[in-house]
């Protein structure tokens, strides 16, 4: 039986190092920022921060970032520095930042870094609010708080209109798939974001309710059977890079169409949202939470973000 995992590199380089715990280090920061110059020469570990920092108008900026970092095109054709785990100190180093920013990721990462007289700001990004006041902290770290305000504010209004438009209807229960290993054609077990993560908040924004319960891994891994208990409306399965994998839309649905005893399968409510639009918790957050709304609600008409 030929069994393979459905597990992006994307979505790892993105979401599993997220976490908690970095407002000692924001403080500590943001107390040095007030008597220090903006950085001019920023390295990124991470697509999110990327993502960030170029929409606060700061890509002239930043002269390196992660194999992972593809948004938006012209981040690409930076300097590569590794990944967000396992970045090249000399590759780093010969860039010569006055400031490298990462996710929770890495204590020794940041350690190493700090060890090596490399300014580093830890951004935590794990959860909606968190993407929020990482704009603010980017924008205020570099000199350019009102771009922070401007750019928070027009996200929030763009994710008040998605809630504003689902408000009142049915709120269905549904699990967020990020990876799955299919065996013989079949979904055989799944790893399901939590309460406790970005895509919980994304999903009540969007009008949904998480069929995750509390007490178990922030993305615990779901045997066929633990699908089943849960039993959701919709599962909204989501999958960054499918070309790059060659993967197909069609074969990743077929090896759900097997699971006849979920709820969502016999109601052909098996969403695949595709793109690293819906992996990489950054300023593109209105357009992921439409892309669910739409997919908890097709029965409303939406407008393209």
């Amino acid at each position: 039986m030929v069994r393979k995992s459905v597990f992006g590199a994307l979505f790892a380089g993105v979401f599993l190092g997220l976490g908690c715990g970095s407002g000692e280090n924001e403080l500590q920061f943001q107390e040095q920022a007030a008597t220090d110059p903006p950085p001019q020469r920023i390295v990124s570990l991470a697509p999110s921060l990327t993502e960030t920092l170029f929409a606060l108008g700061l890509g002239e900026r930043v002269v390196g970032v992660t194999r992972y970092c593809a948004y938006p095109p012209q981040a690409l054709e930076l300097p590569k520095v590794g990944g967000h785990l396992d970045p090249s100190y000399e590759a780093l180093l010969a860039l010569q930042p006055d400031l490298v920013v990462l996710i929770p990721s890495s204590d020794e990462i940041e350690r190493r870094l700090e060890s090596l007289g490399v300014r580093v700001l830890r951004v935590d990004q794990h959860d909606v609010e968190g993407v929020l006041d990482s704009i603010t902290l980017l924008a205020t770290a570099c000199g350019v708080p009102e771009r922070g305000a401007i750019l928070r504010a027009s996200l929030d209004e763009r994710m008040r209109k998605v809630a504003a438009r689902i408000a009142g209807e049915p709120r269905p229960r549904a699990v967020v798939v990020v990876g799955h290993d299919v065996g013989g054609g079949v979904v055989r077990s799944v790893w399901a974001a939590g309460p406790d993560t970005f895509y919980d908040g994304v999903l009540r924004i969007a009008g949904g309710v998480n069929g995750v319960g509390e007490g178990l891994a922030r993305y615990p891994e779901l045997s066929r059977e633990g699908l089943a208990s849960i039993d959701p409306d919709v599962v909204l399965d989501v999958i960054a890079g499918l070309e790059d994998r060659g993967l197909q839309i069609e074969e990743i649905r077929g090896s759900w169409m097997k699971l006849e005893e979920l709820r969502a399968v016999r109601k052909g409510r098996i969403e695949i949202l595709e793109g690293d639009v819906m992996v990489v918790p950054g300023p593109r957050l209105p357009e992921m939470v439409q892309n669910v709304a739409r997919a908890l609600h097709p029965e409303l008409e939406w407008e393209r973000e």
